[in-house]
């Protein structure tokens, strides 16, 4: 299969190590000794420095890039002289994973431990009454942590350090509310315990790293580029198969022979590879979130030990985990990012050896522009993060948690509380004593239930039949999904939706009772209103703007269609629609000029803005359902954050909003389609179902902006 794409092949060149004389105290030179570390790499020296020296620092690296020991030293250093650090890491496995490297210090009097959801309650109590030095937690567990914080005094009292590790995951919801709870860690520490803290962050290459790391933590940061350490030379190929993707995938790998990690970007389509390649016979596991650790540890030890040559896995397997030997890496379509495929392909040859890095595109208008420009997808400019911690909606939940974390004294307020806490107390959540705020036992309830992955009300899926809840969704996110008549996946079975109550938050649903072989896809109308503009620029000759809008969606029916070959089984229209309203931001550009010049300019429009939004990924990093888009036949287009109050994509796209042009042009151009296809303008989550779409007319409006 390789050899029919010789002519995208690319030899990447190895680098060599470049170290630093660096003094360490010489138990940790023991430990490193024992793991083969004899040296530093020159900004892992930099960076314990700038730590050192009292400044919060941020280490930009790939996967395997040394990044760990940055924090590892500072942690031991400040253990030994008698204070302590959190780690905070995005995946319970990666934290396990670190474990492992920071018990090797125990013989010196460094003690580490994990608390987490996972970490039985009986060692839960025992950690809090006798805190280690060093706590491995993650940003959920920080959340409750911080509404109990009076049973974890002890450890407050002497924490010096707070890690985030592998910040880049924390970009839109999860990175507000996590924004957030720094806020209040801060706060906590401030007020309670008089203690300054300082951050030590740690992130793939993305391009905006140090501002990132700033917004998140609300500090300044140094940043360090980890580019002294090796790296292994590398044969890149891509792949865009006449096939199924997932079954070239499963071939590159037998064809390979070697072990390899092939990434899908869902649970479903590792499952699938999973299924497909023991049809073929391949000695293939599956790995991914949701499994139990045991699962998730046996699978590990299998590839470690060689009983597994080839792992199908999520982005679970994206971080710095050590796993043993990688030789080949297959992306099963692009993961969305460049920074994504950049830490995959780092999970090959961390050992030294050569490694392979196939790409296999699917029929998305993002893989097909990569599969065009191959330069691009190898060494094209990593994509910026981006949060929104003053999220009107996040923001209100952590002002409530701080009441339980803390009480708000006269002093600390200013117009932001004042106006947020007059609120809480008109509902009940927060009660306010003389000059202090505190809250009330609603409020702390309330503030158990936050979840940092969401936002706004949720709706809970009911199991008429087996009378239990299965799981949540937001409620701006249901009303497509759980309508009634809706075809819902969970844990790999299909339900039939037969009621959606928005005012109660309940989806109730019946399992299918057969092998889903269609799916339900919403319709919807939306209109967005401007509510506030905060800038505006020229862009490619025409006005664009960025600001606060409001937004309704109204999902008025939905349409049947065959799961194999897309194709409509029906249609059905609700007598009352279901409706949601929000306020975000978006960005929106004028392009009334062009009405009158170009044939079909409306279905062009909407053409325009599908391709345009297929390739904000490309520049935001964010998943293509953050982003909802909108154009009016009269010259208007919007693009939103798709969730309430905004999760600060549009703002990275205000300022690259030419770039975005260019890209969507280069893929109206080179899709060799007539009238369209899934390569370039169709867009599977349209609420028109990919009606009034032109795919020339959307070409000539890309041309016109660009000049050509």
């Amino acid at each position: 299969m390789l050899d029919d794409f010789r002519p995208i092949e690319k030899v990447e060149k190895g680098r060599a190590a470049q170290y630093s004389e660096f003094p360490l105290p010489q138990f940790v030179k023991d430990v490193f000794a024992a793991r083969g570390i004899a040296k530093l790499y020159k900004h892992q020296a930099e960076g314990i420095m700038h730590v050192r020296e009292g400044r919060n620092v941020v280490v930009v690296a790939p996967t395997a890039g040394g990044k760990s020991e940055v924090y590892i030293v500072p942690a031991v250093e400040a253990a030994v002289g008698g204070e302590s650090t959190l780690l905070l890491y995005p995946t319970k496995a990666l934290a396990r994973d670190q474990l492992e490297r920071l018990s090797e210090f125990n013989l010196y009097g460094v003690r580490t431990e994990v608390y987490d959801g996972d970490t039985p309650q009986g060692r839960r109590e025992k950690i809090r009454e006798n805190p280690p030095q060093i706590v491995i937690s993650n940003m959920d567990m920080l959340h409750f942590v911080l509404l109990n914080n009076r049973i974890f005094s002890k450890f407050f009292e002497k924490l010096k350090y707070v890690v985030l590790d592998e910040i880049h995951i924390y970009s839109g919801i999860f990175g507000a509310h996590a924004a957030n709870v720094l806020w209040r860690l801060k706060r906590l520490m401030r007020k309670k315990y008089k203690r300054e803290i300082r951050f030590i962050a740690t992130s793939a290459t993305v391009g905006n790293a140090k501002a990132f790391a700033e917004a998140l933590a609300g500090e300044e940061f140094e940043i360090v580029e980890g580019t002294s350490s090796p790296r292994a030379e590398m044969r890149h190929f891509i792949i865009s198969p006449h096939e199924s993707y997932l079954t070239a995938s499963l071939k590159v790998a037998e064809e390979l022979g070697r072990k390899a990690l092939i990434f899908g970007n869902s649970h479903a389509t590792v499952e699938r590879l999973g299924v497909i390649g023991e049809d073929m016979g391949l000695n293939i596991r599956v790995y991914r979130s949701g499994l139990s650790q045991e699962m998730r540890r046996g699978v590990e030890d299998a590839f470690k030990g060689g009983a597994a040559q080839v792992l199908a896995t999520t982005s679970a397997l994206e971080l710095g985990m050590d796993i043993g030997d990688v030789d080949t890496v297959v992306l099963a379509g692009f993961p969305g990012t460049v920074t994504q495929v950049r830490q995959r392909l780092g999970r090959c040859g961390r050992k030294g050896q050569a490694g392979y890095g196939v790409f296999v595109a699917r029929e998305s208008p993002l893989d097909q522009y990569y599969v065009e420009n191959p330069e691009e997808y190898l060494h094209g400019e990593p994509e910026s993060c981006f949060v929104n911690p003053k999220n009107e909606k996040i923001r209100k939940l952590h002002l409530l948690s701080a009441a339980k974390d803390v009480m708000y004294s006269q002093d600390e307020m200013d117009g932001e509380k004042t106006k947020v806490l007059a609120e809480l107390e008109e509902e009940g959540l927060v009660k306010k004593w003389a000059s202090f705020y505190s809250v009330t036992r609603e409020g702390a309830k309330r503030a158990r239930h936050v979840s940092l992955r969401s936002i706004g009300s949720r709706v809970k899926v009911y199991d008429k039949e087996g009378e239990k809840i299965i799981g949540e969704r937001d409620g701006f996110m249901a009303i497509g999904e759980l309508f009634e008549g809706a075809i819902y996946l969970h844990g790999g079975r299909a339900y039939l939706s037969t009621k959606l109550d928005l005012e109660n938050g309940i989806a109730e649903v019946e399992p299918l009772g057969r092998k889903a072989e269609e799916y339900t896809h919403a319709l919807k109308n939306k209109e967005a209103e401007v509510v506030e503009k905060i800038a505006s620029r020229g862009c490619l000759g025409h006005g664009l703007s960025f600001g606060k809008v409001h937004i309704t969606e109204e999902v008025y029916g939905f349409v049947v269609k065959d799961t194999l070959r897309g194709t409509r089984l029906g249609e059905h229209h609700f007598e009352t629609p279901y409706v949601h309203e929000f306020d975000t931001y978006a960005i929106w550009v004028d392009l009334e000029g062009m009405a009158y010049s170009i044939p079909e300019f409306g279905d062009g429009l909407h053409a325009f803005e599908h391709v345009s939004i297929s390739m904000m990924p490309a520049i935001t990093g964010a998943d293509p359902r953050e982003i909802g888009g909108l154009s009016y036949p009269s010259g208007r287009m919007y693009v939103y954050d798709g969730v309430p109050d905004g999760n600060g994509v549009t703002q990275v796209v205000y300022e690259k909003f030419e770039l975005v042009a260019k890209m969507a042009l280069g893929r109206l151009e080179k899709c060799g389609c007539e009238k369209g296809c899934p390569k370039c303008i169709l867009d599977p989550m349209c609420g028109n179902d990919n009606r009034y779409l032109n795919k020339e007319s959307g070409k000539m409006i890309a041309e016109a902006l660009l000049g050509k």
